[in-house]
C-alpha cells in the first residue's frame, strides 16, 4: 500500500512573523484523494497562465495556529507567500513569483512529457545563449564533415578522368599494335616472297637458328606493346602536371622497360648473332639508321640536345660530354668491328688456298685449322654487340642524371616519337604503289 509522504507547510509573513508547523505538531493530514481531487480527466499543466486548485480544509497544529495548505493565481497572492517543502526536495519553488507548476510525488503524472534532456539543459543555461551555442557547434561539425565529402568527392571526379584517360590511350594503343602486327605479318610475307627472310633459302642449314630468331621477333613484338603502355602513362603523366615523385615512378617504369629490352637481345645474341646484328626484327626506316644492332647514342643525343631547350648551362655541358664520350666510343667499336672483318677476310682467303683439293692429310688439316682461326674471331662478334647495347644503355642512364624529372620525361617522349615515326615511315614505304 503505497504511503503518502507527509509535507512540511509553513506560513511565511510579509511583516517579519512566522507561524509555522513544526514536525513534531501532529496533524491530521487529508489523503491524497481529498488533497487533490479530479476535476478534468485530461489535466494539462502548461496550457494556462492562471492555476486552479481545490481549496483544502485548514490544518490546526497543537497550539492552535491554523495553517492553510494550497495553491492560488499569482495574482491572488497579495499579503502572504506561500511555500511548499517537500520532505526528500532540496529545492524551493516560489509559487507567487512563478507561473510554472511544480509537482510532487502526490501530484498525478502529466501525459505531456515535454521535459527532454536538451530542453532541461537550455532552460537551466538562460534559453538563448547555449542553445546558440549548441547550434553553432552542430553548424560548425556539419560545414567541416560537408567540406571533407567535397574534398573525396572530388579527388574521385579526378581519379576517375585519369582512369577513363589511361583507359581510352590503352585502347588506342591496342588497335595501333594491332595495326602494327598487321604491317609486319605483311612485311614478312612479303620478305619471304623476296627471299630475304632468313631460313627461306635452298641451305637447310640456315633453319637451325629461326627457332630462337624467332622466338625473340616475338618477344620483342610483345616489348613493343608493353613500350607503348608506359610511353602512354608517361604522356598522361605529363599532360596532367602530375607531382614529380609520381612523374618519377612513370620515368623509372620506362628506363625499367628498357633494361629488359637489352636482357633481350643479350639472350638473342647468344642464340642467333647475325639476326640480331642484321635487325630483322626491326622495321626498314629503322635498319637504314642501325649501328651494332641497334641506335647510336651520339645521334640521338642531337636530337634531344634541340627538343630539350632551355637548358641550364652545367646541363648543356654534360650533354655534350656525354656525346663527346659516346662518339668516342662508337668510333672505337667501329674501328674494331673493321679490324674484326679484315682478319675474317684474310683468314678466309687464306684457308680458300688451302682447300683439300687433293684430299691429302696436310691440306685437310691447316684447312680446318684456318677454319677454326675464323670461328675464335667471328665469336667476339657478340662482345661487340654486347659492347654496342651497353654503351647504349649508359648513354640512356647518364641523360636521366643529367636532366631533372620532367625533362627526362620530355626527353624518353622525343625519343618514342622519334622511333615512331621511323616505323611509320617504313609502312609507308612498303605500302607505296609499285609500277
Amino acid at each position: 500500500m503505497h504511503q503518502p509522504r507527509p509535507f512540511h507547510v509553513f506560513r511565511a509573513e510579509r511583516g517579519g512573523t512566522t507561524a509555522g508547523y513544526h514536525i513534531g505538531d501532529g496533524a491530521a493530514l487529508p489523503t491524497p484523494s481529498e488533497l487533490y481531487p479530479r476535476t478534468s480527466p485530461n489535466p494539462s499543466s502548461k496550457s494556462s497562465s492562471n492555476l486552479t486548485v481545490a481549496n483544502f480544509a485548514p490544518l490546526a497544529n497543537a497550539d492552535g495556529v491554523v495553517a492553510s495548505l494550497g495553491m492560488t493565481a499569482p495574482g491572488a497572492l497579495t499579503e502572504v507567500d506561500r511555500f511548499c517543502l517537500p520532505r526528500a526536495s532540496a529545492q524551493f519553488e516560489n509559487w507567487g513569483d512563478s507561473g510554472i507548476v511544480v509537482t510532487s510525488p502526490l501530484t498525478e503524472t502529466s501525459t505531456d512529457l515535454d521535459d527532454s534532456a536538451d530542453k532541461r539543459l537550455v532552460s537551466m543555461g538562460g534559453g538563448g545563449g547555449a542553445q546558440r551555442w549548441v547550434g553553432g557547434c552542430v553548424d560548425t561539425s556539419e560545414r567541416k564533415g560537408d567540406q571533407k565529402i567535397e574534398r573525396r568527392l572530388a579527388q574521385n571526379r579526378e581519379a576517375a578522368r585519369k582512369s577513363r584517360i589511361r583507359k581510352k590511350a590503352y585502347v588506342q594503343q591496342l588497335e595501333s599494335s594491332r595495326s602494327k602486327l598487321a604491317q609486319l605479318e605483311q612485311e614478312l610475307q612479303r620478305a619471304r616472297q623476296q627471299g630475304i627472310f632468313v631460313g627461306s633459302g635452298g641451305s637447310s642449314d640456315h633453319g637451325c637458328s629461326t627457332g630462337g630468331a624467332l622466338a625473340f621477333d616475338l618477344q620483342y613484338a610483345r616489348w613493343l606493346d608493353g613500350y607503348q603502355y608506359h610511353v602512354n602513362d608517361l604522356r598522361v603523366g605529363v599532360h596532367a602536371n602530375i607531382s614529380d615523385d609520381e612523374l618519377r615512378i612513370l620515368v623509372e617504369a620506362v628506363m625499367l622497360h628498357y633494361d629488359h629490352l637489352f636482357r633481350l637481345k643479350s639472350i638473342a645474341t647468344k642464340s642467333d648473332v647475325f639476326h640480331v646484328m642484321s635487325g630483322m626484327w626491326m622495321s626498314p626506316a629503322e635498319r637504314f639508321f642501325m649501328w651494332l644492332g641497334g641506335f647510336r647514342s651520339s645521334e640521338l643525343l642531337k636530337v634531344l640536345a634541340s627538343q630539350l631547350e632551355p637548358l641550364t648551362d652545367q646541363q648543356l655541358m654534360g650533354i655534350c660530354n656525354l656525346q663527346q664520350s659516346s662518339l668516342q666510343a662508337e668510333d672505337a667499336l667501329s674501328q674494331g668491328m673493321e679490324a674484326l672483318q679484315q682478319a675474317l677476310a684474310e683468314t678466309l682467303a687464306f684457308a680458300a688456298a688451302v682447300v683439300p683439293s687433293t684430299g691429302s692429310g696436310d691440306n685437310v688439316t691447316n684447312y680446318m685449322s684456318q677454319m677454326a682461326i675464323a670461328m675464335a674471331k667471328l665469336s667476339t662478334l657478340e662482345n661487340f654487340l654486347r659492347q654496342g647495347d651497353l654503351l647504349r644503355q649508359q648513354t640512356l642512364q647518364q641523360m636521366h642524371r643529367i636532366l631533372t624529372t620532367r625533362q627526362a620525361a620530355r626527353a624518353l617522349l622525343v625519343i618514342s616519337d622519334y622511333f615512331s615515326r621511323l616505323r611509320a615511315l617504313s609502312s609507308l614505304w612498303l605500302a607505296r604503289p609499285r609500277a
